[in-house]
């Protein structure tokens, strides 16, 4: 009798590892009845373990159990791992990097969006057979976000299914996950030593087949419900003008050409030249000092900038009130002296940290004023690239954006620093909306692409823990200034902590109390009763339910030497049951503490715990069908 037998007939459920049975699925139906906020209940559950083994204290091998042992997930690796990670994702975000390829993405997604999710499966399945899977959710939740918004589709259709596809794609070969290497070196060190990097990848492919049909036809119904989050800034629709320079890419290009590089999202309303409105046919060729006057909402009209190379606002018309309006109003020379000093510096360093909405009110001293008469740009630095009349006019307003009365309701676009834009409102030219819409630091992006992609090598190439490798490139990103704290602050999820700490604990719990030991006794236990294929199908199902509540690394460790051992007591083939146990650790699809990718989907796509239930259930029952039928088949069991 070896040891792992000697181990399997001395697990015993005591009183405390059925407490914690109970405990486990009392919290599993908490989660799904979804009545209390997730973070509410992981603290809970944070608090009660530790206080529950100081009531009922309980010894191992080693001596008494420390009830603080469980608040050690706060300090975890993957907890690090994870909030690193969600830190470079957001980077990502603030600095536009993928904004080039989410603009292509987002024309296929809203042109076709059923064949955009497939290639999206299939490419990212395809990668994380070789890649870490967490390094390639990271790269794909930004964009997907990204391209969503642009196409003004729910991201949640995509990021779950994404999701399940780079996990299954892991599972393919031996290097595809962290557990896949556990399970492989665990099974040469007793003697299985059978499996290359590539020997399962046809039987994962197979089954795949189904589970991405499903993935692809049916889970995005299942998420039909899911609201994204809220957006930055609300969908109102805006005047506003772009103005060709000398320097803009479309100079000397037509309108037709505009049209098509915008997606024909260019909703235009006039084109002027020389103050004089020109005919708007597509073969007209554009000119320095054209106007293109456009509606469209905030995110709109910024994009519009980007991909036309034109200037949303035009500095020199905003900023001139002085030398045009010197004398025109007792009140233009109305300024403290103190906004005075330095206009030109702001002039010059055009504002572009944040765009806001500006509701003016009745007393403000814009009413019944132009935006040039009130020289907001010189005197705060901040200027109009929009307004939205409060009633809308009988005819187009044919005077510049800058000439313009403005009226009591109308609502401005501004654009400058969030506390330029504040001071706007605290010397009472009106209220700001919520909304805001922070504008990409693009001057940083190769930065932000730099540190992720130098992180993804570190951590494909397991020359650093991906722990550690966000961890710097959280650092780098920092020192660059490519984020600030708040937007640190702004991309860690307290819900994804506390869960994440947790479901830690609760998994030390279950082992430390021998729980998870004596399940699979059980399991070992029906040898005499079952045949060789319905101990591996119900082995990889124990794993894969047991991977959903501890760490796929310590299910891994608990199941490759329970696994042979079931072979040679039934004097079968171990290497089907070896792979039984990689495949079982991989089915990581029904809880979002599953697996680390799960967690940062969740945070970004704005899932709930019942949404893993409800769609990863089917997908579970599908990979386990397919994989222990594969398995089966081609072993001869």
């Amino acid at each position: 009798m070896n040891a792992t037998s000697a181990v399997m007939q001395q697990a015993t459920l005591g009183a405390h590892g059925l407490a914690m049975i109970v405990f486990a699925i009392v919290v599993f139906a908490v989660f799904i009845w979804d009545r209390w906020p997730i973070a509410t209940v992981s603290l809970f559950v944070l608090a009660a373990i530790p206080l529950g083994f100081v009531l009922a204290p309980l010894a191992d091998a080693q001596g008494p159990v420390d009830p603080t042992r469980f608040f050690l997930g706060l300090g975890h690796p993957a907890l690090v791992a994870i909030c690193a990670l969600m830190v470079l994702g957001q980077a990502l975000v603030v600095t536009g990097a993928l904004e080039p390829v989410a603009r292509r993405l987002s024309t296929w997604v809203t042109q076709r969006p059923r064949l955009a999710l497939l290639a999206v499966l299939l490419g990212a399945a395809s990668v994380s057979g070789l890649i870490n899977d967490t390094p390639v959710v990271v790269l794909l939740i930004p964009l997907i976000l990204a391209a969503a918004a642009r196409a003004r589709v729910a991201a949640g259709a995509m990021l779950l299914p994404m999701n399940y596809a780079v996990l299954m794609g892991g599972m393919a070969t031996s290097i595809g996950t962290s557990t896949n290497l556990i399970v492989v070196a665990l099974a040469a060190g007793l003697g299985v030593t059978g499996l290359g990097m590539f020997s399962f990848t046809g039987i994962v492919a197979v089954a795949a087949v189904p589970a991405m049909a499903y993935l692809w036809l049916v889970a995005p119904r299942l998420l039909a419900h899911v609201q994204p989050r809220a957006e930055q800034l609300s969908e109102q629709v805006f005047d506003a003008e772009l103005s060709i320079t000398e320097d803009s890419s479309f100079e000397g290009q037509t309108l037709g050409e505009a049209f098509g590089a915008s997606g024909n999202r260019l909703q235009l309303v006039e084109l002027r030249r020389n103050k004089l409105s020109i005919v708007k046919l597509p073969s007209v060729t554009l000119r320095a000092g054209d106007i293109l006057v456009v509606q469209g909402t905030a995110r709109d009209l910024k994009e519009l900038e980007a991909t036309l190379d034109a200037p949303l606002h035009s500095l020199r018309e905003q900023d001139d009130a002085a030398g045009q309006h010197q004398g025109g109003d007792a009140s233009d020379a109305q300024h403290d002296d103190a906004a005075d000093d330095g206009a030109a510096e702001r002039s010059e360093a055009v504002p572009s940290a944040m765009v806001a909405q500006l509701v003016v009110v009745n007393e403000s001293p814009l009413v019944r004023r132009t935006v040039r008469q009130e020289r907001l740009a010189e005197r705060y630095g901040v200027i109009v690239v929009g307004l939205r009349p409060r009633t809308k006019p009988e005819g187009w307003e044919r005077q510049s954006l800058a000439d313009r009365m403005v009226r009591g309701g109308d609502i401005l676009l501004l654009q400058g620093k969030n506390e330029d834009i504040a001071r706007v409102q605290r010397d009472g030219y009106g209220l700001l909306l919520d909304a805001r819409y922070t504008l990409p630091r693009q001057e940083k992006a190769w930065i932000a692409l730099a540190v992720m992609a130098t992180v993804v090598v570190l951590a494909a190439t397991k020359t650093l823990p991906i722990a550690l490798a966000a961890l710097a490139g959280v650092i780098v990103l920092l020192l660059a200034r490519c984020v600030s704290w708040d937007d640190v602050a702004q991309s860690l999820s307290v819900k994804v902590i506390l869960l994440v700490a947790s479901s830690l604990a609760l998994g030390d719990a279950l082992s430390v109390t021998g729980a998870t030991a004596w399940g699979a006794q059980q399991l070992a236990g029906l040898t005499d009763i079952l045949g060789p294929n319905w101990l591996l199908v119900l082995l990889m199902g124990l794993m894969g339910l047991l991977t959903n509540f501890v760490s796929n690394n310590a299910a891994a460790a608990i199941g490759t030497p329970l696994g042979v051992e079931l072979a040679r007591s039934l004097g079968v083939n171990p290497e089907p049951f070896v792979l039984a146990v990689l495949f079982g650790c991989n089915l990581c699809y029904l809880t979002p503490m599953g697996y680390q990718t799960n967690l940062l989907v969740m945070n970004a796509g704005g899932y709930r715990f019942g949404d893993f239930v409800r769609v990863g259930t089917p997908l579970f029952l599908i990979m386990w069908a397919g994989l222990s039928y594969g398995l089966i088949l081609q072993y001869g069991l």
